[in-house]
């Protein structure tokens, strides 16, 4: 008897050194307890009713292990083995046919000490979830269960070493971030220089992982939803900047958008397309990819931005001020005269002299997208663009749109007369004062606005020998 309480002892011990987790009870030094982590390799679908809710879970609370090992344990008898999960989470069923499995095994080993085997093959059936495709629990337990998978996501993280792939120094995982989508992990500090900086300038389309991995998947090449960004943590006053300026940008390239006529306010018109921002915690993933997919060209003319039609009748000319509540007319853009008041399109005369000045400066100095229209002035480098609100990509001379796959054909194709071999034409960029011909709109304003200067030469040329 003694020996076999001595073989008990022993295994225990050497049990508990390979999980410290293996807690001895003092006062029954032949039954233990262990708490064996349960981490699905793929997270388990867990549904919560009735409301239906389906979340896939990585972590699930652990399987409380109790061993009793009796007098006749380990030659004549088998352990006794009890499972239970706190919340009960596992179906009955399974916790006893696991249960169970410790007297197969026990008889398959022919008697023995079958701790650490019975142990191992619990860890393997863990990993892939006891054989569960799909849970269906309560919806009581969903946040408990939440939680816990949560918390032990970022305690096994905070425990690791990563090295941030912009600096380059090795982090603990407490002081990193791991991206949601691509799962690429970088220092919080490297995170929010980067970020804070695209939104500071403007920049927002920039605001994605930072890996060169990342760059080739269309999947994976999407913007940061805010809800990550507050993650990070970024201050969320530069969260709801980069919201705004996403949202301006999308009503801006939108030709179906009216701004508001009064010079002090400009704010866009109400559209159901782009509500309000009212708390940014609130924008998940989905409502992220969908923007980006909105600003992407579509392939289809059929699905591609609605022209507003000649001659809108009725309450459909009638536009609300999201920011001053002004009601105005689409089409004259003067105050709501009512709907049975015929009106005409404001003339450009109407024009103020700085919104004319502005017009005439963006006709002059610079290249609209192929898609969106958007003006775009080059700072340097070569001819071929890429729009930073569609990522259209044109040539910067003549306006064309530009194959993605092979856009310097364009510049290599002589047909292409007035752009053939003229990829870095004006490298340095357009303060550069260079003498550039350019194509399409640009082209000719340059041409109007030589023959203005050349009928002014020639007037005072005629004057000057007129007077001799």
């Amino acid at each position: 008897m003694e020996d076999g309480s001595d073989e008990r002892g022993e295994e225990l011990e050497t049990l508990q050194s390979i999980y410290p987790e293996l807690i001895i009870d003092p006062a029954r030094p032949y039954n233990a307890t262990l708490d064996l982590l349960v981490a699905p390799t793929k997270p388990l679908p867990v549904t919560f009713t009735p409301e239906q809710d389906v979340q896939r879970l990585g972590y699930l609370p652990p399987l409380h292990i109790d061993f009793e090992l009796p007098a006749e344990y380990p030659n004549e008898g088998p352990p006794h083995i009890k499972i239970t999960t706190s919340p009960p989470w596992l179906p009955e069923d399974i916790t006893r046919r696991i249960a169970d499995e410790a007297q197969a095994l026990w008889d398959e080993y022919g008697g023995g000490m079958i701790l650490f085997a019975y142990v191992s093959s619990l860890q393997e059936k863990a990993e892939a979830c006891f054989g569960l495709e799909e849970l269906t629990l309560s919806t009581s337990l969903r946040k408990e269960l939440l939680e816990y998978s949560v918390r032990m996501k970022r305690e096994l993280f905070d425990k690791e070493t990563f090295d941030c792939e912009v600096c380059l120094e090795p982090k603990k995982g407490s002081v990193c971030y791991r991206m949601e989508r691509c799962s690429h992990v970088f220092c919080v500090a490297c995170l929010q220089d980067y970020y804070n900086n695209c939104i500071t300038e403007g920049a927002v389309n920039n605001v994605k992982c930072m890996s060169t991995e990342c760059g080739g998947s269309k999947r994976k090449d999407r913007l940061v939803s805010p809800k990550e960004l507050l993650q990070i943590p970024i201050a969320r006053e530069q969260v709801e900047r980069y919201v705004n300026i996403k949202r301006k940008k999308k009503m801006e390239s939108d030709p179906n958008i009216i701004f508001c006529p009064r010079q002090w306010c400009q704010g866009a018109m109400r559209s159901p397309k782009y509500p309000k921002i009212v708390d940014v915690s609130q924008i998940d993933d989905s409502d992220s990819e969908a923007e980006e997919e909105a600003a992407q060209p579509s392939s289809d003319a059929s699905t591609g931005p609605e022209k507003r039609l000649v001659g809108v009748r009725g309450m459909d000319r009638l536009a609300v001020c999201e920011d001053c509540t002004l009601a105005f007319c689409v089409v004259c853009l003067s105050s709501w005269h009512g709907d049975f008041v015929r009106c005409e399109p404001r003339d450009a005369n109407q024009l103020t002299e700085e919104d004319q000045a502005s017009l005439n400066f963006i006709m002059k100095n610079t290249s609209p997208c192929a898609y969106c229209s958007v003006p775009c002035q080059k700072s340097f480098g070569c001819n071929h663009m890429t729009c930073a609100q569609c990522k259209t990509h044109f040539c910067y001379l003549c306006g064309a749109w530009l194959d993605p796959g092979r856009p310097y054909q364009h510049f290599n194709d002589p047909k292409n007369k007035g752009c053939f071999q003229r990829l870095m034409d004006g490298a340095e960029g357009d303060m550069a004062n260079g003498d550039v011909q350019f194509g399409g709109r640009r082209g000719a304003e340059q041409l109007a606005d030589f023959w203005e200067e050349e009928a002014m030469r020639i007037q005072m040329q005629i004057n000057d020998e007129d007077t001799r």
